[in-house]
């Protein structure tokens, strides 16, 4: 496939305000609309901003509401009972989570219960009605967003054994029976979600304000994967990817890691006892694993640089059908891309030299699945970065047009991953040179990146960061 099929264009960047506001979260909403409509959400210190992409206009969206609240983290859900759509917010005051309807922006309800500020939010994958919240006060909320459960929304929670420091990402599992969670003690956990059965209590016991199912212990954690806060994680199928901020000039520099869990297998119930801390162990694990092993193995790692600020999240596209993409914002205005499928779809150099003897110049192909990546070998291919040219704006809300990069293609280089502490560089990248950011002296500055979003369709992706800046990217089909 060819590369300009692969990756997005860069094709607007603006700010929406002027000022220094930072825009901390942005998300696409999930669900199926009419006309198969692509709309996001972007939250920030002061504002809460609705838009609607629009594929050939300029500019590329139209703003369908804007509401002063200040928050870190939203995600999208639907009402149980209307079915209209719905925003989750939590930031780090209040100390509870706000429900807007997102057609009118009336708030409909809180969530109380979290003693400290919230850092992320996470939706089920099994029920609109299921949020997740993770907050400062070390734990993970479940909540039951049904009108029988508003006396008592929060059904579960996750606390104990697992984080020791405030938790700041969360992420489910495509089928909605584990959770991951990561938190400034340097820790990844791995949660046991109760079933929805268990959770579904008679009225009368909801009535009483029955307390909250609690989860102690984990299944899997470990303070050996990273070594600083971690504040992004994603399923990739049953492998993880995570991040951690890190000083730049700390050695190894800033990456993202490709790692699995030994034993895990999402298709098998959770093992009967979960693991007890001891006082020198530093990875627990309740899944098969040899003795020797500490429970899981790094698979591949991801050069980011100038990514060491804290709350600074990468993008994912793992949709079905799709071809898979991993994407991050860095700090010098920088978005980095890697095509994990070519990386599936690569040979290893040291089965070539095996399978290849007597038979000069040939090249013994194989397949790779996600699954198995840590065992063989891959094709890594390294684009030199374009940059694309753009021009000033920054009135509200229109966005400045930003010319298109064209992705410049290096010779590929062969690498075996067998070892998975060499960083993997990004196969395209694209500086967006805009007079957006300047400072006191009138000098072009650079934006840090806090979160990307993919639209369902794969089309479209978002990035909003520093001084209110929000860059869209579109492709002409999913690929």
């Amino acid at each position: 496939m060819p590369t300009e099929d692969v990756f997005p264009t860069l094709t607007d960047c603006a700010r929406l305000f002027q000022g220094d506001q930072t825009l901390f979260d942005v998300k696409f909403f999930p669900y199926a609309t009419e006309g198969d409509e692509n709309i996001f959400a972007v939250t920030g210190e002061k504002d809460v901003f609705i838009f609607r992409t629009k594929e050939h206009a300029d500019p590329p969206y139209e703003l369908l509401g804007w509401y002063k609240d200040a928050y870190n983290s939203l995600v999208w859900t639907i009402d149980p009972t209307t079915q209209r759509p719905l925003i989750c917010l939590a930031g780090s005051s209040p100390k509870q989570i706000k429900i807007l309807d997102a057609l009118t922006g009336k708030p409909l309800r809180t969530l109380p219960g979290h003693g400290k500020g919230i850092n992320d939010l996470a939706i089920s994958p099994l029920s609109t009605n299921i949020l997740a919240s993770a907050s400062e006060d070390y734990t993970i909320r479940l909540w039951d967003l049904r009108p029988q459960f508003e006396s008592q929304p929060c059904v579960a929670m996750f606390s104990g054994e697992g984080h020791k420091q405030p938790t700041l990402s969360i992420h489910f599992h495509p089928n909605g029976r584990w959770l991951l969670s990561g938190g400034l003690d340097t820790a990844v956990c791995l949660w046991a979600v109760p079933d929805l059965d268990q959770l579904d209590k008679p009225e009368d016991e909801i009535n009483q304000h029955t307390n909250p199912t609690v989860i102690y212990y984990p299944h899997f954690m470990s303070t050996e994967v990273h070594h600083n806060y971690v504040d992004c994680l994603h399923f990739y199928g049953d492998l993880i990817f995570s991040r951690a901020c890190r000083d730049q000039n700390a050695k190894p520099e800033n990456e993202i890691l490709l790692w699995k869990i030994d034993g895990f297998d999402h298709d098998e119930p959770p093992p009967a006892d979960p693991p007890i801390p001891g006082p020198t162990t530093y990875t627990r694990s309740s899944f098969p694993h040899s003795p020797r092993s500490r429970g899981f193995q790094r698979l591949l790692s991801f050069s980011i640089p100038y990514t060491d600020r804290f709350y600074h999240r990468f993008g994912l596209l793992h949709q079905p059908g799709m071809r898979p993409i991993l994407s991050m914002g860095n700090q010098n205005s920088t978005f980095l891309f890697w095509d994990l499928q070519k990386l599936e779809e690569g040979w290893d150099p040291a089965e070539e030299k095996k399978k290849g003897r007597g038979r000069a110049g040939k090249k013994a192909k194989q397949n790779v699945s996600s699954e198995n990546l840590n065992r063989l070998g891959s094709v890594r291919s390294e684009s030199v970065a374009s940059d694309s040219k753009s021009t000033g704006g920054g009135a509200t809300p229109k966005l400045s047009s930003t010319s298109i990069s064209t992705p410049l293609t290096a010779p590929e280089r062969k690498f075996a991953l067998s070892d998975p502490f060499t960083p993997i560089k990004a196969h395209f990248s694209v500086t967006p040179k805009t007079k957006l950011c300047r400072n006191a002296r009138g000098l072009d500055e650079h934006f840090a990146t806090s979160q990307m979003a993919w639209s369902p369709d794969g089309k479209w992706l978002v990035a909003c960061g520093d001084k209110g800046v929000v860059c869209l990217f579109h492709r002409d089909r999913a690929a």
